[in-house]
């Protein structure tokens, strides 16, 4: 039996923008090992792999070219658009919900006319560690970025919504922050950091990376969510004000991440990622060509 795939592009209005996804809903035989290897041969920056629990609940694993993530916003919107299309098109709204390793999460999509809107409850922001001056002047010439490029009165600090990323706040010079060691892992793990990111406030856009430097971000959920937090805690967003960052135009893929943070009965803060999702086709592997060297 074949295996369905979908490729959608996530945080557009429009196909061949934004951040590329393959969704796989039938893996539930899949093994670790397969599912990195089909990853590997997409060439997206992320797959994503389902299992349907439910009418609206899904067991879902993220895979990188690199590793598995417990934590993922464009897969999970992108996800959550294709299952939509595919089980409930008839239906202008939907609710689901995504079993992930270490946390459950839900999704609002919306049918448009030519495509569905994803927006996910990324939950509460957890705010880590705040770099010292010091330990700031380390970091970045790592990130070929200078003091005088930070937003005056903030220093890198730690936030995550699921997946931890060292935020660098700036005032202006984002286009050039790159990193420049070979594998910049190390340093954020000191630190409680998986990745790391920039946040230029004035124009609010947003940049990351895999931690050797050799691939950019297109458009990146679980650092949209933290980077909003971050706003609204230093005073620049409002509590429940619905806003826009930007990420990828710089790499020929422009996208908009819609960011709101909610005050709730039982948390003040409640992250909400949301953005576009395209469809741009489907197809289906060949398990007897590809299973005896998936593994």
């Amino acid at each position: 039996m074949s295996i369905p795939y979908y490729h959608v592009d996530v945080f557009s209005g429009k196909p061949l923008s934004g951040n590329g996804l393959t969704v796989f809903t039938e893996a539930r035989r899949f093994t670790d090992r397969f599912m990195q290897r089909i990853t590997q041969e997409m060439r997206q920056f992320e797959s994503i792999f389902l299992q349907r629990l439910g009418d609206f609940e899904f067991k879902a694993r993220v895979f990188t070219c690199e590793e598995e993530l417990d934590f993922a916003g464009h897969p999970i919107l992108g996800a959550a658009g294709v299952v939509h299309d595919i089980y409930f098109a008839d239906r202008q709204i939907c609710e689901w919900q995504f079993q992930l390793n270490k946390k459950a999460v839900w999704v609002h999509t919306k049918k448009e006319k030519d495509q569905y809107t994803s927006v996910m409850d990324q939950g509460m922001p957890e705010f880590g560690y705040v770099l010292s001056e010091q330990e700031t002047l380390g970091l970045l010439p790592m990130m070929n970025l200078e003091m005088e490029d930070l937003y005056p009165g903030l220093m890198p600090c730690v936030v995550s919504t699921g997946l931890p990323y060292l935020i660098l706040p700036l005032h202006a010079n984002g286009i050039k922050a790159k990193i420049k060691v070979e594998d910049i892992s190390s340093t954020l793990e000191k630190f409680g950091a998986k990745f790391t990111g920039t946040l230029e406030i004035p124009t609010l856009g947003i940049r990351t990376w895999d931690n050797a430097g050799k691939v950019e971000d297109i458009a990146t959920g679980s650092l949209a969510g933290p980077c909003g937090a971050l706003l609204v805690k230093y005073g620049f967003k409002k509590v429940n004000e619905r806003f826009l960052l930007n990420q990828g135009a710089n790499i020929g893929r422009p996208s908009e991440l819609y960011i709101t943070i909610k005050a709730t009965e039982t948390s003040f803060w409640d992250v909400w990622v949301g953005g576009g999702v395209c469809k741009v086709g489907h197809g289906f592997l060949e398990p007897d060509l590809i299973m005896p060297y998936g593994d």
